[in-house]
């Protein structure tokens, strides 16, 4: 039998790609953005919240942070020009709780962002308040002004001393009844830890499956779990409140969102 021949074949599968690799660069495939819009960096956070975390030392303690506002989209040569405000839905006031210096602000040409300086009034604080400061982009001028990230919220929170880190004996009340079990706390930067199993051992002991762990910040003795991957099955998230006591007692009550909830008892191991 007569052999097929090979190099018809070769040359359509390289007309194909030829053509192929064409399209795509007339479709555009590569460009990711052409457009151009502001928008705070720190709204791309969950709920678009940031929280910032002071300690207080004296009465006339005044501290700084600051928020960024991104211009998305290629360097351009002009200025432009910012103009944010406070949210009236924000429950921090104006020369008790912050100060801004200015709410004018302006982009250097060439370049891809500003920080917003916000001075924070920290010796007025009361631990038994939660200020929380909602700046807006008002007026860009004739840049865009994203839709979804025009705003951010800036939690003003003060703190207590917190060391929680080291590990814990633990008793679950909740779905799958009463568990004892034993979870490590880390911690990953001031006010802020990581719990080596959220569930406290219903996913291990129950289900036979890993620990699940989960970051929570804890200011004051009280704790926040917010919105922590189920990283073992998937698909849910853990919530959580919790307290401290004055022994050092940690109290968490959790949910997955789904079928399985509990408060997690932990006292540390010596």
């Amino acid at each position: 039998m007569k052999p097929i021949a090979k190099f018809p074949y070769y040359m359509i599968l390289v007309l194909l790609f030829g053509l192929h690799s064409s399209c795509m660069e007339e479709s555009g495939f590569t460009i990711l953005w052409e457009g151009m819009e502001v928008e705070f960096e720190e709204a791309s956070r969950p709920n678009a919240t940031i929280t910032r975390i002071f300690t207080k030392d004296s009465d006339n303690q005044v501290d700084e942070t600051t928020v960024r506002i991104n211009l998305v989209g290629a360097h351009v040569d002009r200025p432009i020009e910012l103009l944010i405000g406070a949210d009236p839905e924000s429950t921090a006031i104006p020369g008790v709780h912050y100060t801004l210096a200015t709410d004018r602000y302006t982009i250097s040409p060439n370049t891809s962002f500003i920080d917003v300086p916000i001075r924070v009034l920290t010796g007025n604080l009361g631990t038994d308040e939660n200020p929380d400061l909602i700046l807006t982009i008002i007026d860009a001028g004739d840049t865009k002004i994203s839709a979804n990230y025009k705003s951010v919220t800036i939690e003003i929170r003060l703190a207590c001393p917190s060391d929680l880190a080291g590990t814990y004996n633990t008793v679950n009340v909740g779905t799958g009844g009463t568990i004892n079990y034993q979870v490590t706390i880390t911690e990953i930067e001031p006010f802020t830890y990581r719990i080596s199993d959220i569930t406290g051992g219903l996913y291990s002991q129950v289900y036979g499956a890993e620990d699940n762990p989960a970051i929570f910040t804890e200011l004051c003795g009280v704790i926040s779990v917010v919105d922590q991957p189920d990283v073992v099955f998937g698909g849910d998230v853990f919530n959580g409140t919790g307290t401290v006591d004055a022994n050092g007692v940690i109290r968490i009550t959790w949910s997955n969102g789904s079928e399985d909830s509990g408060t997690t008892t932990m006292t540390r191991v010596p």
